[in-house]
């Protein structure tokens, strides 16, 4: 992805989302691989986080290092405690192959995906204070 001016801004938490038992608050279906120290789970909140770590580590020591890798492809970033990723308009609602995507290129549009949020939230609230008094 490199138009973020285009993307459509998709909030990754929905009705439904919790396909798995024993759901973890905001956590989408959080599991384990059996067998292994390997979990797995959907884009969580930022209070998510904090839920997935504290549930891991019950059974092993806090003292341990915790390694998180994020798959994500799109842009993602955080709006009041919610992630909301960057998807081209024509990807809602699947899931989006965007192709070989690194590292660099990956915070470069979460910078410039931030920044068209705030673009937008600022066009909207000058378009509603024509109408309403702050």
């Amino acid at each position: 992805m490199t138009d973020m001016h285009n993307a459509a801004a998709m909030a990754d938490h929905f009705d439904k989302i919790q396909k798995l038992p024993n759901p973890i608050e905001g956590v989408p279906n959080f599991r384990c691989v059996p067998g292994y120290q390997v979990y797995c789970c959907g884009q969580p909140t930022v209070a998510g986080f904090e839920n997935a770590l504290n549930k891991v580590t019950e059974n092993y020591p806090k003292e341990g290092p915790i390694v998180w890798i994020n798959m994500r492809q799109e842009p993602s970033v955080y709006v009041n405690g919610n992630p909301m990723c960057a998807r081209p308009p024509n990807k809602i609602g699947e899931y989006a192959e965007l192709g070989n995507i690194t590292r660099d290129m990956l915070e470069k549009d979460e910078e410039e995906f931030t920044d068209e949020l705030k673009a937008r939230a600022e066009d909207k609230r000058r378009k509603n204070s024509k109408y309403y008094k702050y």
